[in-house]
């Protein structure tokens, strides 16, 4: 069953230092998500937290993750850079598409790591203009050019072999795999080899996110393991692209404990009451809130509260389950208050949701 998903009133505090000043941003959206759990042990992206978000100079239309999720490459339409997800920072700026006739960078229309994260190939398409090479293979450790193949035809689509040994691109008027150890066309075909290109379903992770996305995503990228989501576009109210990186839980991780009920239960307004009793006083430029809203086919509403980087030597994170059901007079009652967080220290991994006491 699908459900409505607002984020009426997401309170989205974060404080990030940017060219040598500071900035608060506050978002607001509408969108639609699927419904609220997922099967067990199954990505569950109602529930993901936004591990970045990165304001750019121009739009992304390209996005890959390398195998082992540590590294995303993201490509505007003249630029390719390679981004470190443990700290959120560009790691290299690529500049190889480029036209020596008019001395001007070309569309980046293709992306792809290797299987062992080793490579990282991307494509340009230059139509009327001939560059040095449609297809270049860089080193995403170092950011140095590797190999360039496929000439000037102009290509869209790449994608590495299974054993890594070769490359395939969609170049001219078909697809070609390059040897990587000659540099040459080992073989040609109509189409790319099944089960090459991206695998999974990112449109449909990106349905369920709880984020403020006001408009269509430029881009999307699932990770290999399907657990990390990087989102790109800008909302309306955004004066930058932004790329988004999410993290999503699985069913297994998103139990909670159940908490007694407020003194005040019945509201007009969900997000409202849930911020009243389990909010923490804003701005603080230690502390990130987000709060999500879902309304369900049936009218019950779904309220997510999430306080991040909290002043505690035990506890980094809390986060708040509400569940309201709809009375008669347009109201609604609170009828359920869940929580979990996150320690510092202790029993669990830094960034696992738990319900066990912090040491």
């Amino acid at each position: 069953m699908t459900s409505l998903f607002f984020t009426g009133v997401i309170a989205l505090w974060s404080v990030q230092r940017q060219g040598g000043r500071y900035a608060i941003a506050l978002c607001l959206a509408v969108s639609v998500s699927s419904a609220w759990a997922q099967d067990s042990g199954s990505p569950d992206w109602s529930a993901a937290d936004m591990q970045h978000e990165l304001e750019l100079e121009a739009s992304v239309t390209q996005l890959a993750f390398s195998p082992d999720g540590a590294l995303l490459a993201s490509a505007t339409e003249f630029s390719l850079k390679v981004w470190d997800l443990a700290s959120g920072t560009l790691k290299h700026r690529l500049d190889g598409h480029r036209s020596p006739e008019v001395d001007r960078a070309l569309p980046v229309t293709g992306l792809a790591f290797s299987p062992d994260g080793s490579l990282l190939a991307s494509t340009s398409w230059n139509p009327g203009v001939m560059p040095d090479a449609s297809l270049k293979l860089w080193d995403p450790a170092t950011g140095e050019p590797r190999q360039a193949l496929a000439g000037g035809q102009g290509c869209r689509e790449v994608a590495f072999s299974a054993t890594g040994d070769s490359v395939w691109a969609a170049c001219g008027c078909d697809v070609q795999r390059y040897s990587l150890e000659t540099g040459d066309v080992a073989e040609r075909a109509e189409h790319f080899p099944g089960g090459l290109l991206p695998q999974g379903d990112a449109e449909a992770a990106a349905a369920e996110l709880p984020m403020p996305r006001q408009g269509p995503a430029a881009a999307l990228a699932l990770s290999e393991e399907g657990m990390r989501l990087a989102w790109a576009g800008q909302p309306p109210t955004y004066p930058m692209p932004i790329l988004r990186v999410w993290q999503a839980e699985t069913a297994a991780e998103v139990d909670y404990l159940a908490l007694d009920l407020p003194g005040v239960t019945t509201t007009h307004d969900p997000v409202a009451l849930a911020r009243e009793h389990y909010s923490l006083e804003l701005p603080n430029p230690v502390t990130e809130e987000r709060i999500e809203q879902w309304m369900r086919d049936s009218g019950e509403v779904r309220v997510m509260l999430t306080l991040n980087n909290l002043k505690d030597d035990a506890s980094r994170a809390w986060r708040y389950r509400l569940t309201f059901e709809p009375l008669e007079d347009g109201r609604w009652e609170l009828v359920r208050v869940e929580r979990k967080h996150q320690c510092r220290r202790g029993p669990t991994a830094p960034d696992e949701w738990t319900t066990r006491p912090c040491v």
